[in-house]
């Protein structure tokens, strides 16, 4: 991550200068974000959960309690390769945190359930990371300017969820 924001380059026209003030942050944000996250996590104290980790177990714990989760719907969700997910869930399924069983509708899927073990140390390591996201993200925005930006980023996700059905 560079130590400042870059800025967009007057050479490249590709986009116009509106567009590249905006298009450009929004890349090296989507790099940066969840590295520095779980480095500031990581730094605070003794967390046994990452930040993609967190991120499964709040998802499973979440709605999918008792459901479990598809591992395709857990790769979508977090826009994680499919392969990423399941070195993810193997290392967090060999952890206690997660079981992970065939589909009984499909057979060809996995559902994955969170534990006991999981709950639990989603209680221990989940304000861990709340607070680093506070600290990172929220604390640098008035809460006017997160509503805005939560409005904008909704309907730059609609639109990408129309194309990606349209090509599916």
């Amino acid at each position: 991550m560079a130590n400042k924001v870059s800025k967009p380059n007057a050479v490249n026209k590709l986009f116009s200068d509106d567009e590249a003030s905006f298009w450009i942050p929004l890349v090296e944000i989507s790099a940066d974000l969840v590295r520095v996250i779980d480095k500031q996590t990581k730094s605070k104290m003794q967390v046994h959960t990452n930040f993609a980790e967190a991120a499964l177990l709040a998802y499973l714990a979440g709605v999918f309690l008792e459901s479990g989760m598809s591992m395709t719907e857990l790769s979508n969700r977090l826009n994680l390769s499919a392969s990423r997910v399941t070195r993810i869930i193997q290392d967090m399924e060999a952890k206690g945190l997660v079981t992970r069983n065939q589909s009984k509708l499909d057979k060809r899927s996995n559902i994955v359930r969170i534990t006991k073990v999981g709950v639990a140390r989603l209680n221990e390591d989940g304000p861990v990371h709340i607070d680093t996201v506070r600290e990172v993200v929220f604390s640098k925005l008035s809460e006017a300017e997160m509503k805005t930006l939560a409005k904008l980023l909704v309907r730059i996700r609609q639109s990408l969820a129309e194309v990606d059905h349209n090509l599916t």
